[in-house]
């Protein structure tokens, strides 16, 4: 069984001289438990969807081709796609019949985890800073300063099309491929009180959306954001925060596992359901 794991805004394989990796121990798991052929595709952090969609098709088909050494993907076999966050829209587009140069024929599947398939408000807050709109109820002073912090280290390409009003465009133009079977899951923080939906990090983040849409989310995406009408819904919402849902509990530290959400489990329930429909 061919995988292939593609990663978020800001994401990575493995962080450069350490053992970080974004899918905490995720690959080796399923490499282990199903005897699975892996792929970790690296793209570009920051960059759009298009840039990042076309580093992804290109990783996965030079490895498919093996024209990379070491080649991971069995070259037989199609490949399922298990996306996380922004990463499901780069696979959506590199997956979409609008797409010329689409790769649904070497694809079987694609599972999003917490992909903001509505947008995220997080994404509307820091292009409201960036275009001088925000209506939040700060001095004139600390506005300015905050809106230059997000002007020169928190805007790019990957942000902008994170926006509600991008991906109602990019929802209106990439369409599903009727040759690919969709999946999705949907985390709404972790089980708890408020004070305790998500690790610190992410908690007021968590609280904005909420206040926001009134919505349950994982620090970073709605639940309805995160679901998408016509897919099938794998599992209920994860009770996990969008760094739990790829195995990282920033509250014990950076590389600590979650002790309240068993990750890999769910990893190994993603791919039982894939071999399911398979058959």
């Amino acid at each position: 069984m061919n995988i292939g794991l593609a990663y978020g805004i800001l994401g990575f394989n493995t962080v450069p001289f350490t053992d970080i990796e974004y899918f905490n121990n995720i690959q080796k798991h399923l490499e282990d438990r199903f005897r699975a052929r892996v792929l970790v595709a690296e793209v570009a952090p920051v960059a759009g969807i298009e840039v990042r969609g076309d580093q992804l098709k290109r990783k996965i088909l030079d490895d498919l081709e093996q024209t990379v050494k070491p080649s991971v993907l069995d070259p037989d076999k199609k490949v399922h796609i298990i996306a996380h966050s922004m990463g499901g829209l780069d696979s959506r587009y590199i997956l979409s019949p609008a797409n010329s140069d689409n790769i649904a024929g070497r694809v079987s599947s694609l599972t999003t985890i917490g992909t903001p398939h509505q947008g995220s408000p997080l994404a509307d807050l820091f292009e409201s800073f960036v275009d001088g709109e925000s209506d939040m109820p700060l001095l004139g002073a600390i506005e300015g300063v905050i809106r230059g912090i997000v002007s020169k280290f928190l805007w790019f390409d990957a942000v902008y099309d994170l926006t509600t009003e991008s991906t109602r465009k990019f929802n209106d133009i990439y369409i599903d491929n009727p040759q690919v079977d969709y999946f999705c899951i949907a985390g709404e923080g972790r089980h708890g009180d408020e004070s305790s939906k998500t690790c610190k990090l992410l908690l007021p983040a968590h609280r904005y959306i909420k206040r926001m849409t009134d919505e349950e989310n994982d620090g970073t995406v709605p639940v309805s954001s995160a679901l998408r009408d016509g897919w099938e819904a794998i599992s209920p919402p994860w009770p996990a925060d969008h760094f739990d849902e790829v195995g990282h509990d920033l509250d014990k530290g950076v590389n600590s596992t979650p002790d309240h959400f068993d990750y890999l489990r769910k990893y190994e329930e993603i791919v039982e359901r894939l071999q399911s429909y398979q058959a």
